[in-house]
């Protein structure tokens, strides 16, 4: 009898189990123009939340001005950089305003580079020629911001790298927290011009380190055609990764960033590669993964735009971008278009599932960007 007794518990139990786990709720952090936007300056961060595969409900959390008066320049902005979602409750904008949705409030207005997270702080840096070169952090129990006074303090166990452009080509050096500086790259190129503003305007280099140690650049030619990728050391060793020639002129610049599986990808106006440091190539991507087993086509179709896959299978082809697709376990959100030649109009966010394995066309008119997504 007891026996038959604790099969019925384990059962139920099992069963209440396995309906938690169908009942997953999520909720997709979107940034919203305003209608009037062009006239209030407006932007909703809006929560839209799906159960099951199907969206259940939208709650706008908060509206924040894009402007503010006695603010120069940006106040708040979605649109600028990439977004990051800590904690499921901290949204951390590109040009480094801190959001808190679940109070429903803006914690810092403040707009400076993003360095890291740490625990219950937020790590900025400022290098501004007015205001200075240093470290500010902002504490997340307290909701204090203050400047770090120590002209020592270096939250990353690595030297400052910076390039001088002042002669051609360029020189790469490096700065202890002492001031002390030294030379790592003697011929570090010609930097990469900015498109699209004219021919003498001041160069992009951009620096990507991959631990404290080591970091990666772009070698560009005089010509903006070839690029040589680097490997340098902050004990002055260098080499050469790969070549990428027959660059096209673009309308953006250049990149490094990790993918969702950790890979290197470099981005130029000749498409997307991986940078194999073991093998030392650069790869074309065909795919390129966004996180959680979804990929999606690097280069766009001119038939049908990009190919997506949650795993092995085919869930669809749109015209989307891939720099601000958001995705969950089981769930991807991308930024769809309507494309008219070279004309571009944002449609909506489109959200697929793996539970009912059907697509989600979100009425958004007027899309800042997408933030990320929240499990509860």
């Amino acid at each position: 009898m007891r026996i038959i007794k604790f099969s019925v518990i384990i059962s139920a139990a099992l069963a209440l189990s396995a309906f938690c786990l169908a009942q997953k709720k999520v909720s997709l952090i979107v940034a919203e123009y305003d209608d009037n936007a062009s006239v209030n300056h407006l932007q909703h961060v809006v929560n839209y939340t799906f159960l099951d595969g199907a969206m259940v409900s939208r709650e706008e959390l908060l509206a924040i001005p894009t402007q503010k008066a006695g603010v120069k320049g940006n106040y708040i902005r979605f649109d600028i950089g990439k977004n990051k979602l800590y904690r499921n409750r901290y949204i951390v904008t590109g040009i480094g305003n801190i959001i808190d949705i679940k109070n429903k409030k803006v914690l810092l207005e403040e707009k400076d580079e993003f360095i890291a997270f740490s625990g219950d702080s937020v790590i900025f840096y400022t290098n501004d020629i007015f205001k200075g070169k240093y470290y500010s952090v902002f504490n997340l129990k307290t909701e204090k911001y203050q400047k770090v006074e120590n002209a020592n303090y270096n939250p990353l166990p690595r030297p400052t790298v910076e390039v001088d452009d002042t002669g051609e080509p360029y020189v790469i050096n490096a700065y202890a927290t002492s001031g002390k500086k030294e030379t790592l790259v003697k011929d570090a190129g010609y930097g990469e011009a900015q498109p699209l503003i004219g021919d003498n305007v001041k160069r992009k280099f951009p620096i990507f380190w991959l631990d404290n140690k080591n970091f990666l650049y772009a070698n560009f030619s005089k010509d903006q055609h070839t690029a040589g990728i680097y490997r340098v050391g902050t004990d002055k060793s260098t080499e050469k990764i790969a070549d990428i020639d027959e660059i096209p002129a673009t309308a953006e610049n250049t990149s490094f960033e990790y993918d969702a599986a950790g890979n290197v990808i470099y981005t130029c106006g000749k498409g997307k590669f991986m940078i194999d440091l073991k093998k030392k190539k650069a790869e074309p991507v065909v795919f390129e993964t966004v996180g959680n087993n979804f990929f999606v086509e690097s280069a766009e179709n001119a038939k049908y735009g990009r190919t997506i896959r949650y795993e092995s299978t085919e869930t669809g082809k749109k015209w989307c971008r891939v720099d601000n697709a958001q995705t969950t376990s089981g769930y991807a959100a991308f930024q769809t278009e309507m494309v008219v030649g070279s004309d571009r109009y944002p449609q909506g966010v489109a959200v697929w599932n793996s539970t009912t394995k059907k697509w989600t066309n979100l009425d958004v008119s007027s899309l800042a960007n997408i933030i990320g997504w929240v499990s509860e």
